[in-house]
């Protein structure tokens, strides 16, 4: 390991200002991962992590788990003060690495079911919405170019770094992948949306293979994707409420999805 004592070691760009150095981390490629419980999490995937910067009592603490995934010349120690200093602010949890990040998946890849996310912008919902589908056995991510980057390091934080355990596949154009989906492998697309025709999902029976789609809170799902739809799901609500938050209301859909496959 190396032990930094200048905050202006050019080693630590990347660690730097955190408050603006998003765009720096998305032009690389880069997502960064903040706090011990994240870290150790990704430091559990396969995912490649270029450098590690930590407190000396941390580095000791998770010893065989950092040698075990980075070579001593990319693991960085550094006094809290100095780190406080470096990214900006006070760290509740002095650990953090910077983690490339990993290629979009193929389509024809992705293993069902599918959860696809149309048009949510809130990095916190992506990140919830991630770790209520990591966590309840979904695995497969689309993501479509309105959506927010689930690597954002808001997200990666939300998702408390389940990310890593995500298979993400970026779409240009949704309904035609989509639609593509569908076609070749003749799994039906279910949105989660509240139209005059839609199902309480409460009652609903999920197919052996499916795409979830979730839209955003403002506008829900595009027309575009509502017309390919074969169902579409509502939660039932009361009183004055009319939708729960999408981060929720996922967690309820796959929830429901997930005990009848079990």
């Amino acid at each position: 390991m190396i032990t930094v004592h200048d905050v202006k070691d050019r080693r630590l760009d990347f660690y730097r200002d955190l408050r603006h150095a998003q765009t720096l981390h998305t032009r690389s490629k880069v997502f960064l991962t903040d706090g011990e419980k994240i870290t150790l999490s990704i430091l559990q995937s396969s995912l490649h992590v270029r450098s590690i910067l930590l407190t000396q009592e941390l580095y000791e603490k998770h010893l065989s788990s950092i040698q075990s995934k980075l070579p001593a010349e990319e693991c960085y120690v550094m006094s809290k003060t100095d780190m406080d200093i470096l990214v900006g602010f006070d760290l509740h949890s002095p650990m953090m690495s910077i983690v490339e990040e990993p290629a979009s998946a193929f389509l024809s890849s992705m293993k069902g079911p599918i959860i696809a996310l149309n048009g949510i912008v809130n990095s916190d919902n992506v990140g919830g919405i991630i770790r209520n589908a990591i966590g309840l056995g979904f695995k497969s991510i689309i993501t479509d170019s309105t959506t927010s980057s689930p690597y954002l390091r808001r997200a990666v934080r939300v998702s408390m770094g389940s990310i890593a355990f995500a298979t993400c596949s970026a779409s240009e154009h949704l309904p035609k992948d989509l639609l593509k989906l569908k076609e070749q492998r003749s799994i039906p697309i279910i949105s989660a949306e509240i139209t005059p025709t839609s199902k309480d999902v409460s009652t609903f029976t999920f197919p052996q293979d499916y795409i979830l789609v979730f839209g955003s809170e403002g506008y829900g799902i595009s027309n575009e994707v509502l017309v390919i739809s074969d169902e579409t799901l509502h939660i039932p609500m009361f009183q004055s409420v009319n939708s729960l938050n999408v981060s929720s209301s996922s967690a309820i859909f796959l929830h429901a999805a997930k005990v009848q496959k079990d």
